[in-house]
């Protein structure tokens, strides 16, 4: 049973631009390493009760939503078409000069030319065109008010003028009046229907006002005059991406990647695609898309990382660093990649990039009290317990009283009692407990310091007060169940599983211990019950395999038929399918086979088990079984080989040199005989 580490609330993190994945088939890391640690194996199957405290942080091995250009990233654009400049042409020399100035951007020189149109007597027609541009200066420059004014001065001159109109809409939009850019995008198509510029605007408006279905009737309209419009493609495809429809943009960004082949809409509707496949968790696919995105603006490191992302969901670990790596020398400056980053290398175990990650973000802000728990966490996992501690201390010096300071505390608690210093962890528990009197972790915690601490009454007592504080969780009534159990107060113990099981009847390891107490007072009905619903909660997780293994032993110990023998037969092919080449499961074959005498099958099962595992006591097991063998077999000298070697491994086995002791004096009085 181990302490929970816990992690600083991350509640700060731009959600909007990080997506979590979750690991498929990831099996539960090391409860010694762990920086979310669980109490004991029947937490893992039913975590969902047992979480100490609600704490939000980005998972590593996240993607980022593709950014374009400066766009940030996982904010939505569309692509317009706004050229401004073609259409409004004029023979009048100052317009033609003002139009040469503001196209190379010497925008005072423009803006002298255009006035002296004002100022002259030229046309209706080029007076509406100096004060267009003039808008079009305004508007470049972010003076989007001041564009307005010249935007609606010019339609004094020329109020049929579609061009005019889509300009003053686009500053409208800017201003988010986004009914009265509309109200001139309208007229604007009214006077030239089959303008594509003015429908695509329409559609981006639309889109961004959320009117999705509206802004798609604009874009296919579009796409009947110009079909081979990637920008529009695209479009749709995003506008359809926000109405859940994402089988439907998938086609779309498809046909826009295709069809602008390697553009900047190429680039980012492939950049799109990757992300929708890692989303779809089909990760080939995703690498294939980001590839290209990659291919098309190598200088992108949020492509490099989302690759990074899909090589590593496939276990191409290496291909997948050596993308991360790209990504951080892409991306100077950016703290959210660099954050990701950190996360991601900390997920591969690559702890010094990782730590090189978090302290660049530091450098920014030393104060950063979740920066400094990563940091904290990376010295935890490498083992470096003193820094970890140093890290989770200055938290507390930075924060005293705050959440932060009891979450450091904790973990400095958990760092304590990992180096057996019992008397400083029960310190730092209690100083977390003075921040929050009714945090049932940190009691939690504490008992099992205590009872580390050989002081099981006050052990029994923190536990008692965090089921009090929490009682929806089981896992303080687990512990004080596990520690009867642990030190066979079988009574205790059982009378503790039963209460838990009223409340929490789906609790699997409750069950497997109660199984495991019935079968040490020989109540073996009871025991088979026991583990058979610890089976049908799960059936293939460790602790069903481990049921499985002794349902076949009871079920042969019950009855020693042929049929019952093989029924605990097809139990161990169970177990041997959740694990294969399971040490244990192969004993277990040894066993039965011998039932069976089936002497030589029973001997090559004990030899695979010896194979197959690295535990001396399970080995010293098994050739005390094959010595038993080959004494039936009357072959006592390979008897004698096989107990000596038990023997070997285990040197406090009685019983093995009992048996090697019975099969010696069998082979002297063979040798006797013949001679």
């Amino acid at each position: 049973m181990k302490k929970k580490f816990f992690k600083i609330d991350e509640d700060q993190l731009q959600t909007n631009r990080i997506k979590s994945i979750e690991k498929d088939g990831q099996e539960p890391v090391s409860r010694k390493k762990a920086l979310i640690i669980v109490s004991s194996i029947a937490i893992l199957a039913v975590t969902a009760l047992l979480v100490a405290v609600t704490l939000f942080y980005t998972k590593p091995g996240s993607f980022l939503s593709p950014g374009n250009g400066d766009t940030p990233a996982g904010k939505e654009k569309l692509f317009d078409n706004d050229n401004k400049t073609p259409i409004l042409e004029s023979e009048n020399i100052h317009i033609k000069r003002g139009k040469d100035s503001y196209q190379k951007k010497y925008y005072t020189d423009a803006i002298t030319e255009f006035n002296e149109v004002l100022e002259s007597d030229a046309g209706d027609q080029d007076k509406a065109i100096a004060l267009a541009y003039l808008g079009m200066i305004s508007d470049d420059r972010g003076e989007y008010e001041r564009a307005i004014e010249f935007y609606s001065r010019a339609l004094v001159y020329d109020k049929s003028n579609p061009e005019i109109l889509k300009y003053l809409a686009v500053s409208y939009r800017h201003t988010k009046q986004y009914d009265k850019a509309l109200e001139n995008l309208k007229t604007a198509l009214s006077l030239h229907p089959n303008d594509v510029d003015i429908r695509i605007l329409m559609g981006n408006i639309y889109f961004e006002t959320g009117r999705y279905d509206e802004a798609i009737e604009q874009y296919r309209a579009v796409l009947e005059v110009s079909p081979d419009n990637a920008k529009v493609m695209y479009n749709i495809a995003s506008a359809l991406m926000k109405k859940g429809d994402e089988f439907s943009a998938v086609e779309y960004f498809k046909k826009a990647g295709a069809t602008d082949r390697i553009g900047d809409i190429a680039h980012q509707a492939y950049s799109r695609l990757g992300v929708i496949y890692i989303d779809r968790k089909d990760f080939a696919l995703a690498e294939q898309y980001l590839k290209q995105a990659v291919s098309i603006r190598p200088t992108d490191p949020v492509n490099h990382y989302n690759l990074g992302i899909a090589y590593l969901r496939q276990d191409k670990k290496d291909p997948a660093l050596e993308e991360f790596i790209r990504a951080e020398s892409l991306s100077s400056g950016d703290n959210t990649m660099l954050e990701n980053l950190g996360n991601v290398y900390l997920d591969m175990n690559q702890f010094d990039r990782s730590l090189k990650a978090f302290e660049k973000l530091l450098e920014t802000n030393k104060r950063n009290i979740k920066i400094l728990s990563k940091i904290g966490e990376i010295y935890y996992q490498k083992g470096e317990l003193d820094r970890a501690y140093e890290v989770y201390k200055k938290i507390t010096m930075l924060e005293p009283v705050t959440e932060n300071a009891r979450v450091a505390y904790l973990n400095m608690g958990n760092i304590l009692d990992d180096a057996q210093r019992f008397d400083e962890a029960i310190e730092a528990y209690k100083k977390a407990l003075s921040i929050n009197p009714k945090d049932d972790a940190a009691h939690y915690n504490l008992g099992l310091t205590y009872r580390n601490a050989q002081k099981p009454e006050l052990a029994i007592q923190s536990w008692k007060e965090a089921s009090r504080l929490n009682p929806e969780n089981p896992r303080a009534r687990l512990a004080i169940a596990d520690y009867y159990y642990e030190y066979k107060f079988y009574d205790l113990a059982e009378k503790e599983y039963q209460d838990i099981l009223l409340r929490w009847p789906g609790l699997q390891e409750a069950h497997f211990k109660m199984g495991t107490i019935y079968y040490k007072r020989n109540q073996l009905p009871y025991a088979l019950k026991a583990f058979q619903r610890t089976v049908e909660i799960n059936e293939n997780n460790e602790l069903s395999r481990k049921a499985y293994i002794n349902m076949a032993i009871i079920n042969s110990e019950l009855t020693d038929t042929e049929d019952s023998i093989n029924q605990s037969l097809q139990m161990v092919q169970k177990a041997l399918l959740i694990k294969p080449s399971d040490a244990e499961a192969l004993l277990a074959f040894g066993v039965l086979y011998t039932k069976k005498e089936m002497t030589d099958r029973a001997i090559e099962s004990f030899y695979q088990a010896i194979k197959n595992s690295s535990d001396n006591a399970l080995i010293a097991r098994a050739y005390n079984n094959i010595g038993k063998c080959y004494c039936k077999k009357k072959e006592y000298r390979k008897a004698l080989q096989a107990f000596t070697r038990g023997i070997e491994e285990d040197p406090v086995n009685e019983e093995i040199r009992m048996n090697r002791k019975a099969a010696t004096q069998a082979y002297e009085r063979e040798l006797s005989l013949d001679r």
